[in-house]
């Protein structure tokens, strides 16, 4: 146990330390994982709110409400491009 400021102050530093390298990487995964999963999600425009961004599975729009055409007649919105 540090009995001097600077022996605290290192302490201090060194504890920070080792809490970042494990919070930066799991933000990064969580961040990756987070994108992933957006990328797979079809843009299905509704057509009573005009809204896109449900899952291909939906037979529902999740703002209004209303009906999403069968998924062979869905009017899907412009693809998201992913960075290169």
């Amino acid at each position: 146990m540090p009995q001097t400021d600077f022996g605290k102050a290192i302490a201090s530093l060194t504890m920070l330390m080792g809490y970042s390298i494990l919070a930066v990487p799991t933000g990064i995964i969580t961040a990756e994982l987070s994108q992933e999963m957006n990328s797979h999600r079809q843009l299905v425009k509704c057509p009573n709110c005009s809204r896109s961004g449900h899952e291909s599975d939906a037979l529902y729009c999740k703002h209004c409400g209303s009906e999403l055409a069968d998924p062979d007649k869905r009017v899907v919105a412009s693809e998201i491009k992913k960075a290169p």
